[in-house]
């Protein structure tokens, strides 16, 4: 199904009406059919960058269309945006979320021909459990053991990475957390005396190598959901092997969709991809917010699932 979304505020140098084909398979796993949904600007000349949203939710609940709001704004800059379904704790643990991402990437490569992809300029935003999620998809670029069998010859490698109030921990995050905001132990199968792997294999801190890409991390001071340490371990890693921007926000953790910070995220993203050569050449200076009568993202009028925030809305609330 292809809808039309017209940001309302909308510049006389930049037109735009973006659309979005919702549901597109792109795997198969465990007998489940995971979709994504892409955002283009028709409009836009290619080849497009291509910017993969990841969401958030504790790696245990959500669905796609968290950051629809971000995707409209992201296709109006010329992007075209995919934004993936990926498998849940407790029923599917580490790795299973992370080779989700990487095939949503691979598509992207194997597909993005025919929506005018550059395939070449490929950056993955997540928020919470989703930036950990995009952080460790290119730290873990390639890596055999971590590669979808759907795109064989297909690389998963990014040319860029925005995390939005990450996880790059999950020992330290672990001792932060109280017993009953541990979701992170249904992904990783427990506590990290009871596998200590999967804790160090799924912390994008222990994963630093020679070849990171460019990397933007946003983290609100009055994160009390993830602490802001965690952008900080992270950052603090990265900086010797890595051209990394680490900034923090008066926000919590649900910042990147409040209206009280949406503007000065976008922008912020957006600047930091012009400056690493991703962001779309003659794009438009600014998001367009909200869309018109055919429809949007949950806070600007797109119905997500019953339950995709989880139960207290992890965005701000428990979980991550």
């Amino acid at each position: 199904m292809v809808r039309t979304l017209r940001p309302t505020t909308v510049t006389d140098s930049a037109p735009s009406t973006v659309t979005v084909q919702r549901d597109l398979p792109f795997r198969e796993a465990d007998g489940e059919t995971l979709a994504l949904d892409l955002y283009d600007d028709p409009a836009a000349t290619g080849p497009k960058p291509v910017a993969v949203l990841v969401r958030g939710g504790a790696f245990c609940w959500g669905d796609k269309g968290e950051f629809a709001r971000h995707a409209i704004d992201l296709a109006a800059e010329g992007f075209l945006v995919v934004e993936p379904q990926y498998r849940l704790a407790p029923e599917s643990t580490f790795p299973a979320a992370l080779v989700d991402v990487k095939a949503a990437i691979e598509w992207v490569r194997a597909e993005g021909d025919e929506y005018g992809a550059d395939t070449d300029r490929i950056v993955a935003v997540g928020h919470s459990a989703g930036a950990n999620l995009a952080a460790l998809a290119a730290l873990t670029a390639d890596e055999p053991g971590f590669e979808p069998e759907a795109y064989p010859g297909r690389s998963s490698a990014l040319s860029a990475v925005v995390g939005y109030a990450g996880v790059y921990d999950f020992r330290s995050l672990d001792a932060a957390t109280g017993e009953g905001e541990r979701f992170h132990r249904q992904y990783l199968g427990g506590g990290p005396d009871e596998e200590p792997a999967a804790y160090d294999l799924a912390s994008p801190v222990a994963q630093v190598g020679p070849d990171v890409p460019p990397t933007l991390l946003l983290h609100g001071d009055a994160d009390e959901t993830v602490p802001p340490s965690q952008s900080e371990l992270f950052a603090d890693a990265l900086s010797p092997v890595a051209d990394v921007t680490h900034e923090t926000m008066s926000a919590a953790h649900g910042f990147p969709f409040h209206g009280t910070h949406y503007d000065d995220v976008f922008e912020r993203t957006v600047a930091f991809l012009r400056r690493v050569g991703l962001a779309a050449a003659g794009a438009a200076s600014g998001p367009g917010g909200e869309p018109g009568e055919s429809g949007g993202p949950s806070d600007i009028g797109v119905d997500h699932p019953t339950g995709a925030h989880g139960p207290d809305d992890p965005r701000d609330g428990p979980g991550y």
